[in-house]
């Protein structure tokens, strides 16, 4: 066979495909593909329109001429496959980064859709129905590559289920019937469900890409007219409480502005505000408050007075600088490559993890405060999507103990040269507003026993806030005048991370030692699903922030624990299936439970109960045949039966004959019994079927010839007795 031949043959059409139901099932899983591209921002509404409309019509042309396909049908659609490949090539070629699939995912996904609508107009036979059902797989996944939060999730769930039907349709295309296979679905169903499961539990943590190519839109922008104003630009957040519901979204938060009240009272919502992948999890830092004046926090202009913000220009990426109180360019640290992406309103602050290097953000410029606070000169929108490489350098604790020892050289001179904080910055660091003799006292009795060291007077402080502090939001309003640290540490010692991190940085202070309160996002909880971190406004968290030399800021938080990596999908699943059972009421469900099984188990008795009075005697009589071990065969007549019976037990045989001969001749012989009779002839049968459970050959015993004649009269009736 030529090369021709072949080709002929492997194009010559099938059998006509005559099932409606299998090609609506294909037809729509492709549009619900088209659908979930337009849904991410892989199709434009246009596109999405004309490629809905071209399916459709092709699929109900193909159909119709099923039968007598067009002979130029295949050409034409070949010449068009060319020019969308060829279209394809030239786009990825002039507009693609190497190395990033994100670049090539939008065209890919004309491509496939081109491909499919195109397609529609040729399928007249199962295999090419087959193939339109397969195709919209590749849809889905171009829209799934994208997507960063669960709204896909619909769209793959109405994908699967016209997968499901589509494939259900076609075997009964095959197999010429018409039911529906429900048990062996759902035996595939569990199946599938099972390997799902233990392929994400096997799933290794994520890895986040290096390419720093990433998109950015900004729907809601507005210019910031204040260079250093975090809400006075745009009405980007108010400088007051507010409500959960409100316009903010973010609960009344004052911890992104100028000031920090930490005697305001106010809630967090539970919503999403971004999303966030990362190289590893960390503090998603917001700003820093530097002076303190016993009841709120205040945000320098300068830092120490040697330090102006500095705006940084030039647009996507912005180099930030590194200011006296930072890590020096060029220290050792671990490159953390964050992306954000916003879904909500917030203020036009740039989260970050500590010491920011560059920023990917589509604004004119950015300004940098001497403390590290990022703050673009645009409000930052629902959709915002921005990057940051941060130098991670989150020091081991026996790094930070090696920083407070003190190793001599024989001439006295110290061996360990780390740069030390500027006098001005310690100071100002240092800065209290008042004597607090009282919180000196209680700072100098938690350490007492530490040593000189940094590290050890922190953790000192830490663990004694872990032990002697109760965290809620359940707490008084503070009095009119009133330090907050003082009515915090020797009155009711119960708070939240703002009372908890301004008590630390004030006894850390008073102790001589740098620190400063630091506010933004824990990271969140991570999904295992989008592999990024849904940072809710319930996140929204105050820590501390201790100098040391050689490693900079670094966290200290006596509340919250940040996990050191990301972690697998199977970890997050166990996680989160122990919560769920730990936050079961399973007292109540227990209680539930046994109801419904005894109700089950009290139907199925029912069920079981004998419907006549003779019924049940000849049940009875049945168990007590088999724990005498003389069980009643099925064709055995109950005459026969009780006879061989009375054999096994021969001080019952008078009893077990009575009752069997009642039966008879009630059932066959028209002698209804009176009450009694039955009463007793139930009581007796009740007490046959417990008799003991006997082995051995029976005793034979004589019979009573007028027994013997009405069994073998009445025999074949006897079986309605069972």
């Amino acid at each position: 066979m030529t090369l021709w031949q072949r080709v002929v043959e492997a194009n010559r059409p099938g059998p006509p495909e005559d099932s409606i139901s299998f090609r609506a099932a294909s037809t729509v899983a492709i549009l619900i593909g088209i659908g979930a591209c337009w849904s991410q921002g892989e199709l434009g509404p246009i596109i999405s329109l004309v490629a809905i409309v071209a399916t459709v019509a092709g699929n109900v042309l193909s159909y119709v001429t099923r039968r007598r396909p067009w002979a130029g049908i295949k050409p034409v659609l070949a010449l068009c496959a060319i020019g969308g490949f060829a279209w394809f090539l030239m786009t990825v070629t002039h507009g693609s980064t190497p190395g990033d699939i994100t670049t090539v995912e939008g065209p890919l996904a004309v491509l496939f859709t081109w491909v499919l609508s195109t397609h529609a107009f040729d399928v007249p036979a199962r295999r090419d129905v087959t193939y339109s059902l397969a195709g919209s797989t590749a849809l889905v996944a171009v829209a799934a590559a994208q997507s960063v939060d669960l709204t896909l999730g619909p769209w793959v769930v109405a994908w699967a289920l016209c997968g499901l039907w589509g494939l259900v349709a076609m075997w009964q295309s095959m197999a010429s019937v018409k039911g529906i296979p429900w048990r062996s679905l759902a035996a595939a169903g569990v199946a599938v469900a099972v390997v799902a499961v233990a392929v994400v539990a096997i799933l290794p943590a994520p890895r986040v890409t290096t390419s720093l190519v990433f998109p950015s839109a900004s729907p809601n922008s507005g210019p910031v007219t204040a260079p250093s104003g975090l809400t006075d630009g745009a009405g980007a957040l108010p400088a007051h409480a507010a409500a959960p519901r409100g316009s903010t979204r973010v609960g009344g938060y004052l911890g992104f502005a100028k000031s920090l009240d930490t005697g305001v009272r106010s809630t967090l919502s539970n919503e999403v505000v971004m999303r966030v992948r990362a190289s590893r999890p960390g503090y998603w830092v917001g700003q820093t408050y530097d002076r303190w004046d016993g009841q709120s926090w205040i945000r320098s202009t300068t830092t120490g007075g040697i330090g102006h913000p500095e705006r940084i220009v030039g647009g996507s990426p912005f180099a930030i600088p590194t200011f006296p109180d930072q890590l020096a360019p060029g220290a050792a640290g671990a490159t953390n490559i964050q992306t954000f992406y916003l879904a909500q309103s917030l203020p036009n602050l740039v989260f970050h993890a500590d010491n920011a290097q560059r920023v990917y953000l589509q604004a004119p410029s950015v300004l940098v405060s001497p403390d590290g606070t990022i703050v673009s000169n645009a409000t930052l929108g629902a959709g915002t999507i921005y990057t940051v490489v941060s130098q991670d350098v989150s020091a081991t604790p026996e790094q930070l103990q090696a920083v407070d020892s003190t190793v001599t050289q024989p001439d006295g001179s110290p061996s360990i040269s780390l740069p030390a904080l500027d006098p001005a910055l310690a100071a100002h660091y240092l800065q209290l507003p008042h004597a607090y003799p009282r919180v000196a006292t209680l700072a100098a009795h938690i350490t007492a026993g530490a040593g000189p060291g940094t590290y050890a007077r922190v953790k000192s402080i830490e663990r004694w806030m872990s032990t002697h502090v109760r965290y809620t939001t359940d707490i008084p309003a503070l009095p009119r005048g009133a330090d907050t640290v003082d009515a915090f540490l020797f009155g009711t010692r119960r708070g939240y991370c703002e009372q908890i991190s301004t008590a630390t940085v004030v006894m850390l202070r008073s102790l001589g030692i740098p620190a400063r309160e630091t506010v933004g996002y824990i990271p969140g909880s991570f999904n295992p699903i989008t592999d990024l971190w849904d940072v809710r406004a319930k996140d929204a968290h105050a820590w501390v922030q201790v100098w040391y030399p050689g490693y900079g800021w670094q966290n200290v938080d006596p509340t919250a624990v940040v996990p050191s990596a990301n972690p697998s999908p199977g970890s997050v699943l166990a996680h989160d299936l122990k919560q769920a059972l730990n936050h079961l009421p399973w007292i109540p469900l227990a209680l539930v439970a046994g109801s419904a099984t005894a109700a089950v188990l009290l139907f199925r008795r029912r069920r079981r109960r004998p419907p006549t009075w003779a019924h049940q005697v000849a049940h009875d009589l049945n168990a007590a045949g088999v724990r005498l071990g003389a069980a009643r065969r099925m064709d055995e007549p109950l005459t026969n039966f009780a006879a061989r019976l009375a054999l096994h037990a021969p001080e019952h045989a008078e009893e077990i004959t009575g009752v069997a001969l009642l039966v008879e001749r009630a059932t066959y012989g028209g002698i209804e019994p009176s009450a009694d009779q039955i009463t007793t002839a139930l009581a007796t049968a009740h007490r046959l079927r417990g008799l003991g459970r006997r082995r051995g050959s029976p005793v034979p015993v004589p019979q009573d010839p007028d027994w013997a004649s009405a069994s073998s009269k009445e025999a074949p009736a006897a079986n309605s007795g069972r």
